[in-house]
Formats: structure tokens, C-alpha cells, sequence
């Protein structure tokens, strides 16, 4: 979604969006590749300000995803919410040091980023924002015991028979070691 920057000029505005994940290419991929399922549209409550040349976003997001547990690829589902505030300017402000030289500073150290003068893509902005909210480490629950390494079998729903041969690998490379007299 472009946000124009005429429609927004000198006044406070706000919007909601809810578009679903195919409109994101990023989080379309997860779909396609990671097992990600998005079990609602992307819903985002932006409100814009215009202060001084600068383009303040403050928004909320919220949507619901099933992601795969990383220890037993159960389903589990998150509720994914959080806010976010993003400032954006046409050309970065001249920036001096205490000693009056002009310092160069890129959009990212000083917290803004850029745009083109006539519109502001928010897709890249609440893909992001979507995609930091996502957990690193999902997990079905905290006490998940995962699979077994060797058979594969989900040890929060079943003992596999794996567990009944545990053999040390310490020294399995020393098995057919053969000592000369």
C-alpha cells in the first residue's frame, strides 16, 4: 500500500489496513517454504503526523500465525501483536559536531528512513514489523521433548524403542582400533 504524501500534508491522519499475506512477499515465502500458516489478514492502525519535514508513523499490527514447533513440527498458534513507530524524510537534515564540521551520518543511524518525495510504501514497513514479531524459537510448549534423533518418533506423544539401546558415541570412532605389541 502507497501512503501519498499530498494526502497527508500538514495534518494528522490515520488508516486501517487488513490485507492478507500474499501482498507481503516475504511472509508469502514462509507460507511457500516454512510451513507458515496466517490464520488472518495482516491488520495494521497507522496514524500519520506530519512534524517539521518529517513523516512520523506510529502503528499497530496484529495477526495470527500457526508455525511449526522446533523441536516436534506440531502445529502450535501465535497471536502476534505489537507496535511500532517509523519516521521518515526526503533528504537527511545536515547534521554539525561540536566542533562546527559537518558530520555524515547515514538515514539508519539517525532513525529515519527515506523516501522518494510523492509516496511512501508501508508493505516494506509492516512486512517487517511482521516478521520481527515472529517468535525465533517456536515451541508447542515449554516442557516439549522434541523427536528422536534416530527414528523419528514424537517423545511427547510416545517412549520410542531408541531409548532402551543407549549407547555411548564417545568413542565410537575407537571401535576397530587395533593395538600392535
Amino acid at each position: 500500500m502507497q501512503l501519498r504524501v499530498e494526502d497527508i500534508k500538514d495534518h494528522r491522519s490515520g488508516l486501517h489496513i487488513e490485507q492478507s499475506v500474499e501482498q507481503y512477499p516475504i511472509l508469502a515465502q514462509l507460507v511457500k517454504d516454512g510451513g507458515y500458516v496466517f490464520r488472518t489478514p495482516v491488520q495494521v492502525d497507522v496514524h500519520v503526523n506530519v512534524v517539521g519535514g518529517v513523516i512520523e508513523l506510529d502503528g499497530h499490527i496484529q495477526v495470527e500465525v500457526e508455525i511449526p514447533c522446533g523441536r516436534c513440527l506440531t502445529p502450535s498458534v501465535y497471536s502476534l501483536s505489537g507496535d511500532f513507530h517509523q519516521s521518515f524524510v526526503e533528504e537527511l537534515p545536515n547534521i554539525t559536531g561540536e566542533d562546527g564540521e559537518e558530520l555524515e551520518l547515514t538515514a539508519e543511524e539517525m532513525g529515519l528512513e527515506l523516501f522518494d518525495g510523492e509516496a511512501i510504501d508501508l508493505d516494506d514497513e509492516v512486512q517487517q514489523q511482521v516478521v520481527l514479531l515472529l517468535p525465533t524459537h517456536p515451541l508447542c510448549d515449554e516442557a516439549c521433548k522434541g523427536l528422536c534423533v534416530e527414528c523419528g518418533a514424537n517423545l511427547n506423544e510416545e517412549p520410542c524403542q531408541c531409548a532402551e539401546k543407549k549407547v555411548s558415541m564417545h568413542f565410537a570412532a575407537l571401535k576397530d582400533f587395533k593395538v600392535e605389541k
